[in-house]
């Protein structure tokens, strides 16, 4: 019997082409992201409709990249890397779950309650806290019924070994260079009222970029800038395309584009940073343009988990 459950929790992402409108509407669905009028009768019925109309642009993004994300694959391979690290720990059965799309966690949720845990640790994998990422996982674990209340682990864009994960990802990609860069960081934006109301996503994004610039010793220029605004409301700037033009106005011309809010590749980083953003930096004169991976499912990061879920649970 496994006694002690472990939960990757992220925001999940369509594998298909077909898997995107129904994605699209599991997020819309979500009141943590974003509120319609009219309650549950009117969230229901505009996510549908801003699902069926943004479906088809969607689409060709995720074309673009293979026809679906890779998301989950990368989720699935850091269980198994972490269910092999806590062996010998204790009683430990490893899971996944997506706030969006399969496996949903319901579904996580049935497996667990069948294998009668009696603990559970929920990790969600976004490095910085946000009632739009973090809280929207929290608060739909807890929908689910007849379950312990798990332990949380959270915030972990200060730990020393994330740090060294995505420091080591980073001077991956300065490999590629023959002449020092510009370090360019990106952040997923979130609408600037969010911010207001409390939400202290803003401040951690940029705690985790100056303490990367000084594991770095500050050794190259660096920008802050934000990314994946969606609608009309003011999101938190300036936003990528700005800074792209800011900086080649001073005469930058090599860029490492360093993504902060991100364990995993999707269509974020593979898209919009990767063809979008790129296209516009090489359009408007950069010479190189370069993008450091996520952390993925470097050893580092596995370890982090691994001395979190140790310290969490007193093993």
């Amino acid at each position: 019997m496994h006694k002690h459950a472990v939960i990757l929790a992220n925001l999940g992402a369509p594998e298909s082409i077909q898997d995107l409108r129904p994605f699209l509407k599991n997020l819309f669905m979500d009141p943590d992201i974003v509120r319609f009028p009219f309650g549950k009768i009117g969230q229901r019925f505009f996510s549908s409709m801003i699902s069926l109309l943004r479906a088809p642009k969607s689409a060709r993004h995720y074309e673009l990249i293979g026809g679906g994300s890779p998301l989950q694959k990368q989720t699935e391979i850091q269980a198994e890397l972490l269910r092999k690290a806590l062996q010998g720990y204790g009683n430990y059965k490893v899971y996944t779950a997506q706030r969006y799309w399969h496996p949903l966690f319901n579904e996580t949720a049935n497996q667990i309650w069948n294998d009668s845990v009696q603990k559970i640790t929920l990790v969600p994998l976004y490095p910085q806290y946000s009632t739009t990422t973090t809280q929207s996982i929290i608060n739909h674990w807890r929908r689910q019924p007849n379950l312990p209340e798990p332990q949380i682990i959270w915030r972990f864009y200060t730990e020393g070994l994330y740090l060294d994960a995505v420091i080591a990802r980073i001077q991956e990609a300065l490999q590629l260079f023959d002449e020092k860069p510009h370090l360019l960081y990106t952040a997923h934006s979130i609408p600037v009222s969010r911010i207001k109301a409390g939400d202290s996503y803003q401040t951690e994004i940029e705690r985790h970029y100056e303490l990367l610039q000084e594991r770095l010793d500050y050794r190259y220029e660096s920008t802050l800038a934000w990314q994946s605004k969606i609608g009309p409301v003011e999101w938190i700037g300036p936003s990528v395309k700005e800074s792209l033009q800011a900086l080649r106005k001073k005469g930058v011309e090599r860029l490492l584009v360093v993504p902060l809010s991100f364990v995993s590749e999707n269509l974020e980083t593979l898209f919009e940073l990767d063809i979008e953003y790129k296209a516009c930096a090489l359009k408007n004169g950069f010479h190189q343009y370069e993008r450091a991976a996520t952390v993925q499912d470097h050893p580092f990061f596995i370890k982090m988990l691994v001395n979190l879920i140790k310290e969490k649970n007193n093993d």
